[in-house]
């Protein structure tokens, strides 16, 4: 559905500080829009790029749900025969040493992880608690946090772990997901690389506003980092897929380019350096989300992955390096963001890695 994957509301990307100043360079990219922001060292030369390419993804890129902030987050009962993500009555020390595992499995995952690290207060389920409102929007959610954790980690199996007072905790794959997702969304204060800026208006909105959210990803650069990082690099990004105000993060594991206009004439606004133009066709690929599981989802019809195709112009220099492009198809993505991968987990997140498969 269309709010599986989303950005929750109010989560902004800051751009690295050489991006947010506009570069005096022949291409017709601005600063924002530079594939420096994402390494350097890329391969610009059109005829050294992959038309194709996917992502080493071993046991990765698996599904996960989106955890709605309108439903309560991670603090969402999903297991439980009455779901319920607000107004939670967790469990004292003394009534989990009574519950049975079938009981204790129909916990939210923020309970759980408080369980095991024996903290009976529940701090994470009171600051997931000030993460979620039954008024947000319907697409609002931690797929921000989804996405680079499905890109970086593999896919999470159930585990019976035992807390210090001699609790046995079980985790669906689901709930480690969830925890996983939550810890990259808020937790992982690493900084962001991204490239584009997001657009703040709808399509219905019109005039400068709606236009402004139209070109500030270039797509020459746009292309130069999907086939250095998928197709030569085979790692994978982040995409908002939507150019307009909602954000759809999915993380990008592959994509098939298709050249089908050769020796345009470069357009006015093109590279100062440009000569010609080509048309290409773009089919990305990308994980999508689904409901939690119990169990694992790769191999199973609970894994999805979905496909968008954009249209866009590429400008080359008489090099036949990519100098700038221009987006032709009314789809386009909003901006491109990568996190380094999480290393180390800490506070209310420490006993975090036992449950991961890495």
């Amino acid at each position: 559905m269309k709010f599986i994957s989303i950005l929750s509301i109010g989560i902004l990307f800051s751009l690295s500080g050489f991006a947010q100043e506009e570069k005096l360079i022949n291409e017709a990219w601005k600063g924002f829009s530079d594939p420096q922001i994402f390494g350097s060292g890329f391969t610009h030369k059109l005829n050294d790029l992959p038309l194709e390419g996917n992502v080493d993804l071993g046991n990765r890129a698996w599904s996960g749900d989106y955890w709605s902030a309108k439903k309560g987050s991670i603090n969402y009962r999903w297991n439980a025969p009455t779901k319920i993500g607000y107004k939670l009555v967790s469990p004292s020390k003394a009534e989990a040493q009574k519950m049975t595992e079938a009981e204790l499995a129909t916990l939210a995952p923020s309970e759980k992880l408080d369980l095991l690290m024996s903290r009976y207060d529940y701090p994470l389920v009171r600051e997931v608690d000030g993460v979620a409102t039954p008024t947000a929007s319907i697409w609002a959610g931690i797929c921000h946090g989804w996405s680079p954790a499905t890109l970086y980690h593999n896919e999470p199996a159930p585990k019976l772990l035992t807390n210090a007072e001699g609790v046995k905790v079980p985790f669906g794959s689901g709930d480690i997901k969830a925890l996983i997702s939550y810890y990259y969304a808020f937790h992982h204060d690493a900084g962001s690389d991204q490239m584009g800026l997001r657009c703040f208006f709808g399509p219905w909105t019109g005039g400068a506003a709606a236009r402004g959210c139209q070109e500030d990803l270039n797509a020459g650069a746009f292309h130069i980092v999907l086939a250095n990082k998928v197709g030569l690099q085979k790692e994978g990004f982040v995409m908002d897929m939507d150019r307009y105000r909602e954000v759809w993060n999915h993380p990008i594991i592959g994509y098939k380019s298709t050249v089908v206009a050769n020796n345009l004439q470069p357009s006015r606004d093109a590279a100062t350096t440009a000569v010609k133009e080509i048309r290409v066709k773009t089919v990305i690929t990308h994980a999508d989300g689904s409901a939690p599981t119990w169990g694992t989802v790769i191999g199973t019809d609970n894994q999805k992955t979905g496909t968008q195709e954009y249209t866009y112009r590429l400008e080359l220099n008489n090099e036949g390096k990519i100098v700038g492009g221009t987006w032709e198809s009314a789809k386009r993505p909003d901006f491109i963001w990568n996190v380094p991968r999480a290393t180390e987990f800490s506070g209310l997140f420490t006993a975090l890695p036992v449950l991961l498969n890495d």
